[in-house]
């Protein structure tokens, strides 16, 4: 049969010239170079059903290997789709994790050996994190923060990943000077007692390059099991995973691999890129194909971003283009203040007819704090394609909880001994273990303290802490939190922090702005307090992805999705390219500038039609700089030559880059139904209507000025009244 006739009638699917090149390019290793909406998944499927149907190749004698479960299952499901009706053949496709966990458990059979994992398991007592901070805590005599235990974390992956041993352990970037004797620490307690050896997921990789390189039984069996190798997402995998897969296609290297080196972006997580450009070194009789037709984009952002990438030096010389229609160019909008950049995100989004088609995407994700607060209080709904709720655990916020807590009660020793130390009232830890050993729960701890001063200023000190303290409850939570900042000193204690521990200070006083920011407006410290907990509790929920609604994602997260509309917010100097990128562009060093700007074309390259680009000018009291990336969009969409950065200026006085204000104060309202409720007699108990986000619903109740309805698809959700009325979000169906 004509292999690529009978696709086309079977599946509708008519693929390019270089697809069908890639597809009968079966024998010996090809590189296939896929650039975004290339149409990379449909082909590799396509290349592993001219396997089964053309060469006639048994399917257990192929490996097709993919990044993740969600891709290995997005992957499998295509295959059913394509050739359910042609064969009943089937591939099995794996992660390379799940496959060295076979060959891991095969090794330890054989050798008579026991493992237990650590890691994705409910065992508390065997459990990596637990481990690691009761190793930490043992070495440091104090727990761990939150960000120490995930540059931890990172640091231990990042360096099995890139397998570095000895003097190479430097190589990995960390800030806890002793990570590395950390790290040894915990090797040695995974095989402390001989038998039952502990393993993470990356020790299963460890392991798993060992057995292959070791073991010449175990590596002949699965070289000659499998005669076909083919693995998706190749600019992702790690060093180690490279190796594995260069073992497993030996001697055959009948290896497939798809990759796009445009779009590496997890170096933090072990991928290297160099690893796709020595693909031809490492096999020089590889062909090496460029799928370069994108057939997601509109011409302007095919266009611009292709330009954008070429500023890289280290990539494959390509070209993308695209056979789409025109459309708009990339509009870049640059606010004079942060909070404009999120009134136009939330109004664009309540004017839209289909969030579904809508992605904001961000670097980091604190960026979605803010906006996932804007959205809720417009009773916006959103999916969040990486939930992570970190921020919410963070030391920070426990550290102003505690204030707070103290505000109601400054009898409680037990919260001044959190707190003593990032506050100006000059305590000794020995004042504070006669407070615990005292227990007195009946004088302010200000005056306890007071009848015992170390020295004369001290006095004064507890006075006028004693006085803020409380204040406190007293105050609007946005004042509350900016006293705890200045006044008590917790600002100056974030920067020694910073300094002994060498963490990004100014990450970790955005976290307190972030505070503020969600404090505004709010009556009092108990509804903060609250409102904490409501942000983290929908955040939680916003992971299952539902249909209509806007999605939020980190550039990374956005990886391999496609929306009409994309909105890059937080685009300044600071946060992309992030400090440390500067730092080593400046002193020399490249890679992590060019990875950040690989990150920019992976967000930029989501849109379909319509792609905006949102930077500020000004962050609460802190002046800004758009991101040098958008100098780069400004330059291309006006034709001119792109330079190199100049970062020898402060980034806050550096002239800002401006091509559309088309929004700065002025402010769009949704058009209100002519038939929308809007008199509070209007609505009672029972009745059917019709939310504009929610669709349809009944009143379940009525109380005060908040109104409770219920959805179909949604379940129950609370609105203020007035907020529904005003801008006509609710139409009468009828009665239950």
């Amino acid at each position: 049969m004509d292999f690529f006739k009978t696709m086309e009638r079977v599946t509708g699917v008519d693929l390019n010239d270089v697809q069908r090149k890639a597809v009968q390019c079966a024998d010996g290793p090809l590189l296939l170079l896929a650039s975004p909406g290339s149409g990379k998944t449909t082909t590799l499927n396509m290349k592993i059903g001219y396997l089964l149907l053309e060469k006639k190749i048994a399917p257990q004698r192929i490996l097709a290997m993919t990044f993740s479960k969600a891709a290995a299952r997005d992957m499998s499901e295509r295959f059913e789709r394509f050739f359910g009706t042609l064969t009943h053949e089937r591939i099995h496709f794996s992660t390379i994790h799940s496959l060295a966990y076979q060959i891991v458990r095969q090794y330890f059979y054989k050798t008579g050996r026991q493992f237990r994992l650590i890691e994705g398991t409910k065992d508390m007592q065997w459990n990596k994190k637990i481990i690691l901070r009761n190793l930490f805590t043992e070495k440091r005599k104090t727990q761990p923060t939150e960000d120490e235990m995930d540059e931890l974390l990172t640091y231990i992956s990042y360096v099995k990943n890139r397998m570095l041993e000895g003097e190479r352990l430097k190589e990995a970037p960390c800030s806890l000077t002793d990570a590395a004797e950390i790290l040894t620490r915990y090797e040695e307690f995974k095989r402390r007692d001989g038998v039952n050896v502990l393993l993470d997921f990356d020790d299963m990789l460890t392991y798993c390059y060992e057995i292959l390189r070791d073991d010449e039984a175990i590596r002949t069996h699965y070289q000659q099991q499998f005669e076909y190798v083919l693995t998706d997402e190749g600019q992702d995998n790690s060093v180690i995973q490279h190796e594995i897969v260069r073992i497993l296609a030996a001697p055959h290297n009948n290896l497939c691999i798809v990759a796009d080196d445009d779009q590496s972006i997890f170096s933090w997580r072990g991928s290297d890129v160099e690893k796709l450009l020595e693909f031809p070194k490492v096999y020089p009789d590889a062909v090496v194909l460029t799928m370069a037709q994108n057939y997601r984009s509109t011409k302007e952002i095919t266009d611009v971003a292709d330009h954008f990438i070429k500023r890289n030096k280290k990539r494959y010389d390509k070209k993308m283009f695209t056979e789409n229609g025109h459309g708009r160019p990339p509009i870049i909008h640059n606010m004079r203040r942060y909070t404009l950049q999120l009134n136009y995100v939330v109004e664009e989004i309540e004017r839209t007819q289909d969030a579904g088609e809508i992605a904001v995407l961000y670097r980091n994700n604190t960026s979605a704090i803010r906006l996932v607060d804007a959205l809720e209080k417009h009773q916006i709904p959103f999916y969040m394609k990486e939930v992570d709720v970190k921020f919410f655990r963070h030391f920070i916020i426990e550290d102003i909880l505690n204030f707070m807590r103290l505000t109601f009660n400054d009898k409680r020793a037990d919260i001044l001994e959190r707190i003593y130390p990032k506050m100006n009232a000059y305590i000794k830890k020995a004042q504070i273990t006669q407070l615990l050993n005292k227990n007195d729960r009946t004088t302010s701890v200000f005056d306890q303290l007071a009848t015992n001063v170390h020295a004369p200023y001290q006095e004064q000190a507890l006075r006028k802490a004693k006085k803020k303290i409380r204040t406190l409850k007293d105050l609007p939570p946005k004042d509350a939190i900016q006293m705890i900042r200045h006044d008590l000193g917790y600002e100056k204690s974030l920067q020694r922090t910073a300094e002994h521990l060498k963490l990004n200070e100014d990450r970790l006083l955005g976290i307190v702005t972030q505070l503020e920011y969600i404090a505004e407006g709010l009556p009092d410290l108990t509804a903060f307090a609250k409102r904490l907990t409501r942000l983290e509790e929908i955040m939680r929920q916003s992971s299952e992805k539902r249909p209509g609604v806007v999605t939020l994602s980190t550039f990374h997260s956005a990886k391999g999705l496609e929306f009409d509309r994309v909105y890059m917010i937080d685009l300044v100097d600071g946060i992309i390219p992030a400090p440390d990128d500067i730092k080593e562009y400046k002193d020399g060093k490249e890679a992590k500038m060019e990875e950040a700007v690989r990150l920019f074309y992976v967000g930029m390259t989501r849109a379909k039609t319509r792609l905006e680009l949102l930077t500020y000018e000004q962050n609460n009291e802190e002046k800004t700089a758009p991101s040098v990336f958008l100098d780069d969009v400004k330059a291309i969409l006006q034709g001119e030559k792109v330079k190199d950065f100049d970062f020898k200026e402060p980034a806050i006085e550096r002239k800002a880059v401006v091509t559309n204000k088309s929004y700065q104060q002025k402010k769009v309202a949704r058009d209100i139904p002519e038939d929308a409720i809007t008199e509070r007699s209007d609505l009672h108990r029972g009745m059917e209507i019709e939310h504009h986000l929610y669709s349809k619903g009944y009143i379940k109740r009525i109380n005060g000025n908040e109104i409770e309805l219920v959805f179909e698809h949604y379940g129950t959700k609370q609105f203020m009244i007035d907020f529904c009325l005003q801008k006509g979000m609710l139409r009468r169906v009828g009665e239950v």
